[in-house]
C-alpha cells in the first residue's frame, strides 16, 4: 500500500494521520505481514482478529460481537446479561501499535471498541474507561505513572511443577529455568518492554518478571503484552505458564502489585514534593492513599476475579486479607515507599495475577483520583505485623459478600459505569453458581465411601 494515500476510519480522530503514516512505515521497515489487533475481554483475556497488513493500515477496524465484554471465562454466552448479541467495532489505537518480538513480520496494537451506531465507546469497555480516568488526572495536571508486577508459574503438561523445592531468590534454580526466562525477557524487550529483573519467587517453580515503570496506560497494554508472551514462549518449550491467583494447595499464590505515582507537568514525581506534612512527608501522597483505602473493599470483585483467588488470601502468605497499609511493609495491603529521589510511590497489593490489568488499574487509580479530590480519612498505619490484631478490617472472604459491596458501591459506579457494575455483578454470580453447582474431587474423596 502506498503510505502517502492513507486514510483515517470513521471512529479515529483526523489529528492522527501522521501517526497512521508512522506506523506504515514501521510495517514497511520490519516486513509485517500481519497486524494482531487485540481487544481484551471482560476476564482479561486477550481477544480479537489478525488482520493482513494492508487491511489494517485501511484503519478501518473491524466488527465483533459486543458477548466479549460480557461472558463467561470459557465464553458462554447462553447466560450473559445482555439484551441482545450485535456487533461492536474495534478500532485500533495507533498509539500501541509495536513490532511482535516474538515472532517475524508480526505487529501487534492494542484496540478500543465503539458502538456501531453512534461511534461512542462502549461504556463497558475497561480499556476505555481507563481512559476516562486518566483524563481526570490530566485535567488536575498529572500523568499516573505505573509498573505491574505479576508472578506466574511453569508447569510441566502434566500439571507437575518444574521443581518442587522452596528456592525463593534462587540462584542456581534460576539458571536452570534461564534458557526459558531468558527467551521471555527476549521478546518482552523486542516488544518495546524494558525488562528490570527476573527472579525465582516464594513458590515451586513460580517466577516473576519485573517490568521498568512507564505511563500508565502503556504499563496496562504491556501487562496484556506479557501474559500473552509469557504463554506463547512457555508454550513452545512444552510447558504450561499459568497465572491463577492459587494453582496448588498449601503453595504461594500469584498476585499482581501495583506501583503508581504522579507525574507533574514539569516531570517530576509529585510524591516527592514533601512539605512535612503526615507520616509520608506529603500531604498529597496521604491524600491519594486515603482514596486507596476507602475503596478497597468496593474493588474486591476486581482484584480476585475468580472464586479461586480467594483461597490465595490466607494470612502470613504475602496476600495482603486485611485493609492496612504501612511504610515498606510487605505484610499490608497498601506498601508506600520512600526511595531514593524520584521514586517515592505507593504499592498496591490486593490484586491477583489472573486480575484484568486495565479493571486493578482504573479501580486503584479512581480510588486515589477520589482521595485527591474529597477530604477522606486516613486510616491508622500499621508498623510491624499486623496479623494478629482485630482491630483492621479484614477483606471479603467469600465472593458473595465482595459480589455485593461491588453492587452497593457508588464510588465504583463512579469509577467504572452503571453499565459495566451491573453486568460484572451479574456475571459475578453467574459465576459462583456455577461453581456450586459441581461436585469436586475434595467433595469425592471425603464423603463418597464414608457417609
Amino acid at each position: 500500500m502506498n503510505i502517502q494515500n492513507l486514510t483515517l476510519g470513521e471512529f479515529v480522530s483526523h489529528d492522527n494521520v501522521a501517526q497512521l503514516k508512522q506506523v506504515a512505515e514501521l510495517c514497511e521497515k520490519h516486513n509485517i505481514h500481519t497486524v494482531e489487533c487485540i481487544i481484551v475481554d471482560n476476564w482479561g483475556v486477550p481477544r480479537g482478529k489478525r488482520l493482513p497488513t494492508e487491511q489494517f493500515l485501511r484503519n478501518e477496524g473491524y466488527g465483533i460481537a459486543n458477548v466479549v465484554h460480557t461472558w463467561q471465562p470459557r465464553c458462554e454466552i447462553e447466560i450473559t446479561p445482555v439484551q441482545e448479541i450485535k456487533d461492536i467495532h474495534v478500532q485500533p489505537d495507533l498509539s500501541s501499535f509495536r513490532v511482535a518480538g516474538w515472532a517475524e513480520g508480526i505487529g501487534v496494537v492494542l484496540c478500543d471498541t465503539f458502538t456501531t451506531d453512534t461511534h461512542q465507546p462502549v461504556d463497558i469497555d475497561p480499556r476505555q474507561m481507563l481512559k476516562t480516568t486518566l483524563k481526570k488526572f490530566s485535567d488536575l495536571g498529572y500523568t499516573v505513572n505505573a509498573a505491574t508486577e505479576l508472578e506466574f508459574y511453569l508447569f510441566n503438561p502434566d500439571g507437575t511443577p518444574l521443581f518442587t523445592s522452596l528456592q525463593c531468590y534462587g540462584i542456581n534454580k534460576g539458571a536452570e529455568l534461564e534458557p526459558i526466562i531468558l527467551e521471555i525477557r527476549e521478546a518482552l524487550r523486542k516488544t518495546g518492554m524494558l525488562v528490570e529483573a527476573s527472579n525465582v519467587e516464594y513458590g515451586p517453580s513460580q517466577i516473576e518478571i519485573n517490568l521498568r515503570y512507564s505511563e500508565a496506560m502503556k504499563m496496562a497494554d504491556d501487562t496484556v503484552l506479557y501474559k500473552y508472551i509469557v504463554r506463547l514462549v512457555a508454550q513452545k518449550h512444552g510447558l504450561v505458564a499459568s497465572f491463577m491467583a492459587k494453582p496448588m494447595l498449601g503453595e504461594s499464590g500469584c498476585g499482581m502489585h501495583v506501583h503508581q505515582s504522579l507525574v507533574t507537568k514539569d516531570g517530576k514525581n509529585a510524591f516527592d514534593a514533601t512539605d512535612g506534612k503526615g507520616v509520608l512527608d506529603s500531604a498529597l501522597m496521604e491524600k491519594y492513599l486515603a482514596g486507596l483505602m476507602a475503596y478497597t473493599k468496593d474493588l474486591q470483585v476486581v482484584n480476585t476475579p475468580t472464586i479461586n483467588g480467594y483461597k490465595r488470601l490466607v494470612d502470613y502468605s504475602f496476600s495482603p486479607t486485611q485493609v492496612t497499609w504501612g511504610l515498606d511493609n510487605r505484610l499490608v495491603g497498601v506498601r508506600c515507599i520512600n526511595g531514593a529521589k524520584g521514586s517515592n510511590r505507593i504499592e498496591w497489593r490486593w490484586a491477583a495475577a489472573d486480575a484484568h490489568p486495565y479493571l486493578v488499574l482504573n479501580g486503584a487509580l479512581a480510588a486515589g483520583y477520589e482521595g485527591l479530590t474529597n477530604d477522606l480519612p486516613l486510616p491508622e498505619m500499621v508498623t510491624g505485623d499486623p496479623h494478629p490484631e482485630d482491630k483492621w478490617d479484614r477483606l471479603p472472604n467469600h465472593p458473595a459478600e465482595a459480589i455485593d459491596n461491588w453492587e452497593a458501591s457508588a464510588f465504583a459506579r463512579r469509577a467504572f459505569s452503571d453499565a459495566f457494575v451491573d453486568m460484572w455483578a451479574a456475571v459475578q454470580r453467574v459465576e459462583l453458581a456455577t461453581f456450586a453447582s459441581q461436585v469436586t474431587d475434595w467433595e469425592l474423596a471425603r464423603y463418597k465411601e464414608i457417609i
